[in-house]
């Protein structure tokens, strides 16, 4: 038997790269009430103050030398933090913490996020392609309202 609408329990998760903030909708669909479950962040320097060497070269017989091309540190680390919030994502709904759940994040990392759901998560999840980390919770709850009755 299906849950009634009214008894479902909506987290929302917003995230980029760096920051992830995990609510819990003690409200409505019309009227979302968000409360903060969890705060997640990295502290990700800039790719120039992680990085340490030139990229390197190697020989090539047809044009001489060749050069590797160099690794940005700073995206690396933003795509294990997003592989991170997946998993505490994955491992809430195995928990059977919520029923629902609306993801807001910008398209690349929503992208990069998409492939690690849980088969699990995928069926109970709302994606908004929208990078809402800095914002207001008020403006937040509002989108929640629009995505949620609309």
């Amino acid at each position: 038997m299906k849950k009634a609408l009214i008894d479902t329990v909506t987290w929302l998760a917003a995230f980029d790269g760096g920051k992830a903030l995990i609510w819990h909708n003690e409200g409505f669909d019309d009227q979302p009430n968000l409360k903060l479950v969890e705060t997640l962040g990295i502290d990700n320097p800039p790719d120039r103050d992680q990085g340490e060497d030139r990229p390197g070269r190697f020989p090539d017989p047809a044009h001489g030398r060749s050069a590797v091309s160099e690794t940005d540190f700073h995206q690396q680390a933003k795509a294990r933090f997003v592989d991170d919030v997946v998993e505490y994502l994955n491992k809430a709904c195995a928990e059977k913490k919520f029923d629902r759940l609306v993801v807001m994040a910008p398209a690349r990392a929503l992208g990069e996020a998409r492939s690690q759901f849980s088969d699990a998560l995928a069926e109970c999840l709302i994606e908004d392609p929208v990078d809402v980390t800095n914002e207001p919770v008020d403006k937040i709850e509002k989108r929640l309202a629009g995505l949620l009755t609309g």
